[in-house]
């Protein structure tokens, strides 16, 4: 492991400049300008350094010259043509071509590259749910509802630049009965398809389990999809993460044993004039293409093709005689990713990737470089010197961990509110297996496609070795501390991290220990605020779509009323609830409720207890023990369950107290789902909450709260409830709607707010506010909401209500 300085940067020629486009592209499609400007900038510094090369500074303008390269291609990336009369809401009629398909259990979905619409040109990409029955490369036609991507609603939830980087202008739900193919897929799209299917029938009857199976196609093929949500959480607490996608560790493992394989197969060829070629000029055309093909059978993802590229830089270096240096070979596979697909650079994969490779090349070495090293004597017996290599091995292995895990940390933390700690040791002990694994994979994809038979001895090992894994990553994942949680750092937090972190690296002498001090800071800044004790109540209404998903924080005690849902489209308990819960550092929650057994209230919440204990579970009492029902029950685990009606002692939960005021024990007369709701009441001092589920007339009539301060309306603002009977009794001084943008129902109904209006509430929707946050001292409540756009809607309703 040589350790790198300063100085040694400027003797790598593609690296700053392939970091300087990174840097344009970064920031590209947010400037708003043309990608015409940017290029003709690009064009005009190139030339003014050629011109004035001689001169001091010249080379100045080309590194500028770089960053608006940067700057334009990703500008390009992002331009979008849309139709003037395409109407958010209304069904269209799109043309274009399928780029990905996104088959899960309770999730599918399509990505499509639009080129008309209604028959008028369009350019721009949408993404629709669920996935219609097609392949990426064809063409096709179908019906669809669209609307307008948005920013982020709520705390914690992920920023989808990369939506904007692409020209995802649009969501939207499918009609798959309108599916019109009109081209089908390329050969080689088609061909590889057609062998994953039938990879993935072979390797099905071979494996030990349906678990073992899906791991080793995920490294064979690609084919993530089926990985269950239980699985991807082991490996992630056990730091074995990176093992689930196609990666540096796969793509590289195979290279070198290609390499080596090959190289002994040229050595044994007896024919004389091989011996005046070294075989490892002759070997490593054969490598490349195994490389190749394997990271086309697995989907070509960025990180694998990272690799591809740092693979095949070393393997030509080999037929070449020279010695590939890893930093080039990084910067040039980063420059050639970018300019194929300008809009991954904010993929979170090529991030984590190039991060990676990155420590393991330049943070590693110095780390390893602090800690003690001695050879044994020249004389010293061979299991000497072999036990000095394995702990040689065993440190460089340790070093490597550790700087990879530091060095992702914030963009880990970013993504999924947590870091894991447990990938220092999992890491250093399953590397061989991993590798194994790897090319044991690899290597029964090829043998599969060129002679099936043949292949099944490799696919039986290959699936027995992924089973050691999964033992492995369970094993570690249940350590204590296997991972912790940790608040989203912002993004300037993040680079001064970073940069702290490359100062240590590859700064000289003492000096280099000042640059820890940024990192620690950073670390400081996120971790005070966790370690302060909550003394008030805060109450959030997050925005999940059209649904409820309502969390509680009383002190040092949570609880999570519905999570929101939607039936084949997005898990809103992976995309909302849980980064909400993490941000908070909410590991555990005391209460978990169902208000009634709808989608839009339980899909949700059954995600979000896959990862997240829960103390106890209410179900309100009557409620069917549906397909719904059964799913959360699973998902609670070992809570405790309870049928909850009218009359069930109030729970302490910090220091407020939840009370039960619905539904009612005589239910005989309420024949809704939606009026058989569990209704709560949270009671901080003089400031309650009332929570209302989907009630609406006749389950209304039965509820007399008092006056309340916050109420969530009854079944999202519809004139099916928020009576003028209910209204009157609870007095709220603030009412939340939990509603979807432009949804179908048109929710909330206008005569809804009128009423609310008239009563003298403040209203709020989700749609518009996004998150909605309450704070209660116990005397007051302060509001805060994520976004500003209801600030605009109430001060419009004002003037029109002055008027």
């Amino acid at each position: 492991m040589a350790v790198l300085h300063w100085e040694s940067l400027g003797d790598r020629p593609t690296l700053i400049p392939s970091v300087l486009v990174a840097v344009g592209m970064a920031v590209g499609a947010q400037t708003g300008l043309s990608d015409s400007a940017f290029l003709g900038a690009a064009f005009v510094l190139a030339a003014l350094s050629f011109v004035a090369s001689r001169r001091s500074g010249a080379h100045l303008a080309l590194l500028v010259a770089a960053i608006a390269t940067g700057l334009a291609g990703s500008t390009l990336e992002a331009a979008t043509v849309v139709p003037s009369d395409l109407r958010p809401g209304s069904a269209v009629l799109l043309e274009g071509e399928v780029e990905s398909v996104d088959q899960r259990p309770g999730r599918s979905r399509v990505d499509l590259q639009v080129s008309r619409v209604d028959r008028q040109a369009a350019h721009f990409r949408v993404r629709l749910w669920p996935a219609v029955t097609a392949l990426p490369g064809q063409r096709i036609a179908l019906k669809a509802r669209l609307k307008p991507t948005d920013a982020a609603a709520n705390p914690g939830e992920r920023e989808f630049s990369r939506r904007d980087r692409r020209g995802l202008r649009f969501t939207g739900t499918a009609t798959p009965a309108s599916l019109v193919v009109l081209t089908g897929p390329s050969w080689v799209r088609a061909t590889l398809e057609t062998e994953r299917e039938a990879l993935a029938a072979a390797v099905n009857r071979r494996a030990w389990s349906s678990d073992g199976a899906h791991l080793y196609l995920a490294l064979a093929a690609g084919l993530r999809a089926d990985l269950g949500t239980e699985l991807e959480t082991d490996f992630a607490r056990s730091g074995l993460a990176h093992v689930l996608s196609v990666s540096g560790l796969h793509v590289a493992a195979l290279g070198l044993f290609a390499l080596a394989v090959l190289r002994r197969l040229v050595v044994l060829v007896p024919w004389r004039r091989l011996r005046r070629v070294d075989p490892r000029a002759l070997a490593a055309p054969g490598a490349l293409l195994l490389v190749w093909a394997y990271v086309a059978f697995t989907g070509s993802e960025p990180p694998a093709v990272r690799s591809g590229v740092m693979t095949s830089l070393l393997l030509l270096g080999a037929v070449l005689q020279r010695r590939s240096d890893p930093l080039n070979a990084l910067a040039i596979a980063l420059w050639l990713l970018l300019v194929a697909d300008p809009s991954s650079i904010a993929d979170l994969s090529l991030q984590l990737s190039v991060l990676s490779a990155m420590a393991m090349i330049v943070v590693a070495p110095a780390v390893r470089a602090l800690l003690p090293s001695t050879q044994p004597p020249a004389e010293a017996s061979r299991w000497r010197w072999r036990w000095h290599h394995l702990r040689e091995t065993v440190l460089q292995t340790l070093c490597a961990s550790a700087a990879v895990m530091a060095v992702n940390a914030p963009l880990i933390a970013g993504a999924f509110e947590r870091v894991g700690l447990a990938g220092l040791v999992s890491n250093v002990v399953c590397l061989p297996l991993c590798a194994v694994v790897s090319v044991l994979a690899a290597a029964g994809a090829a043998i599969f496609v060129l002679c099936p038979p043949a292949a099944g001895p490799v696919l039986w090992l290959g699936t027995s070795s992924c089973e050691l894994l999964l033992w492995a990553a369970r094993l570690f994942s249940k350590l204590p501390f296997a991972a912790v949680t940790a608040p989203a750092p912002p993004g300037w937090l993040t680079a001064v991290f970073l940069v702290g972190v490359l100062a240590f690296a590859l700064s000289h002498g003492r000096g280099r220990w000042l640059g820890l001090l940024a990192p620690a800071a950073a670390a400081l800044l996120l971790v005070l605020p966790r370690l302060t004790p909550r003394s008030t109540v805060e109450v959030t209404f997050l925005a999940v779509g059209h649904g409820d998903a309502i969390v509680v924080s009383a002190g040092d005690q949570h609880a999570l009323i519905d999570g929101g849902g939607v039936p084949g489209g997005a898990d809103t308990g992976e995309r909302f609830v849980l980064p909400y819960l993490r941000r908070l550092g909410v590991d555990h929650l005391e209460l978990t409720a169902l208000s009634h057994p709808h989608p839009d209230h339980a899909l949700g919440l059954i995600s979000a207890l896959q990862h997240l204990p829960t103390d106890r579970l209410w179900l309100p009492a009557g409620c069917e023990d549906g397909a719904l029902t059964k799913a959360l029950r699973a998902a609670a685990g070992a809570a405790t369950v309870e049928a909850i009606e009218l009359g069930h002692p109030s729970v302490p939960l910090g220091p407020a107290v939840l009370k039960v005021l619905g539904p009612p024990g005589d239910r005989v007369l309420l024949e809704s789902e939606n009026d058989r709701s569990m209704v709560l009441e949270l009671v901080h001092g003089e400031v309650t909450f009332l929570l209302t589920g989907d009630l609406e007339e006749a389950g209304e009539e039965h509820l007399d709260p008092g006056a309340v301060t916050v109420l969530k309306a009854p079944h999202h603002g519809s004139r099916t409830s928020s009576t003028s009977g209910l209204i009157d009794r609870a007095r709220p001084r603030f009412v939340v709607f939990c509603v979807g943008r432009a949804n179908r129902f048109g929710f909330p109904h206008r005569e809804v707010l009128e009423r609310y209006q008239a009563a003298g509430a403040r209203c709020y929707r989700t749609d518009l506010d996004g998150a909605v946050t309450f704070k209660s001292d116990g005397h007051q409540v302060k509001v805060e909401t994520f976004r500003p756009e209801g600030d605009a809607w109430r001060s419009a309703r004002r003037s029109n209500d002055a008027r």
